[in-house]
């Protein structure tokens, strides 16, 4: 997974509520609450980043362990992939 790069799902709106991420997804009418963390996250995929980067990111913006880290994202990304918000290719 660590050389898989991650995107975005085109054509979802998105705006910052109080520091949380929202986003609606046009084609099926879903509402998504990423929070703030979410937010960040999703913010690395519009540079289609690997889960590395993406943890390096994070890490940058929050006070936790690499392992911890990585983990959580990992299972953040999944979520959007299974949820149809973002997409993967090998690098």
């Amino acid at each position: 997974m660590s050389d898989t790069v991650f995107y975005r799902k085109e054509g979802l709106i998105t705006a910052d509520m109080d520091g949380e991420t929202v986003m609606m997804d046009i084609e099926t009418g879903k509402y998504y609450n990423l929070g703030r963390t979410g937010g960040d996250i999703w913010k690395n995929l519009e540079n289609h980043h690997t889960v590395d980067r993406i943890v390096d990111e994070m890490m940058e913006i929050y006070d936790v362990e690499r392992a911890e880290c990585e983990k959580e994202t990992k299972s953040f990304l999944t979520q959007l992939i299974d949820a149809g918000l973002a997409f993967t290719e090998e690098k």
